[in-house]
């Protein structure tokens, strides 16, 4: 089964993280790469970027105790928007309200997740409808979105010790054209996350 995009929330050793994974047909020649505090998607051939705009995004940003996930530049405001003092569900809606998915050939739609203690919040901005969920992570929890087939906010089994085993776990997720998968753990100690990525060779 091939459903685009996947947006992760969970929680595992007792830590919540957020867990992306580019999965696609028209553009598999791209990688995600840290970048401080953020996660970046982008194609090794920069001229992609002529032939679809959406292709290039942070799909994760972090601050001090909040990790947003999301498959576009959707993700900058819904933290922007935190920062302001939005709460994440309201962030995420507002947001999502805001770009509704994307002008493209499949009018591909928007995702985000977000992190924050034991709280996450999952959305999705589709042509006709619009969602966002809130929920309650125990350890051993993880829900996701994707932008084909699996729209709704189903649950799944994925974890990881750390931030590059969920990444790994995304990327290796029994859906198919898996290109690249990132996440954002909350940190062992005190505020922060852990990010990593994952790039098959």
């Amino acid at each position: 089964m091939y459903v685009g995009r996947i947006v992760a929330v969970g929680r595992s050793d007792e830590k919540s993280w957020v867990g992306y994974r580019v999965s696609s047909r028209s553009f598999p020649n791209r990688t995600a790469e840290v970048l401080g505090s953020s996660i970046m998607v982008s194609p090794k051939n920069p001229q992609d970027l002529a032939k679809n705009p959406y292709i290039a995004y942070n799909c994760i940003r972090t601050n001090g105790n909040a990790a947003i996930v999301a498959n576009g530049t959707q993700a900058d405001t819904i933290i922007e928007k935190m920062e302001d003092g939005f709460p994440p569900l309201d962030a995420i809606a507002f947001t999502l309200l805001a770009y509704s998915y994307e002008r493209d050939e499949l009018d591909t739609p928007r995702l985000a997740g977000a992190i924050r203690g034991r709280k996450a919040w999952l959305g999705i901005a589709m042509k006709g409808e619009f969602r966002v969920k809130e929920f309650t992570l125990k350890d051993g929890d993880a829900f996701m979105v994707a932008t084909y087939e699996k729209t709704g906010f189903e649950r799944l089994s994925m974890s990881g010790h750390d931030a590059l085993e969920v990444s790994k776990a995304a990327f290796a997720l029994p859906f198919e054209k898996p290109v690249c998968s990132a996440s954002a753990m909350q940190a062992d100690k005190g505020s922060g996350f852990e990010l990593a990525v994952f790039n098959p060779a």
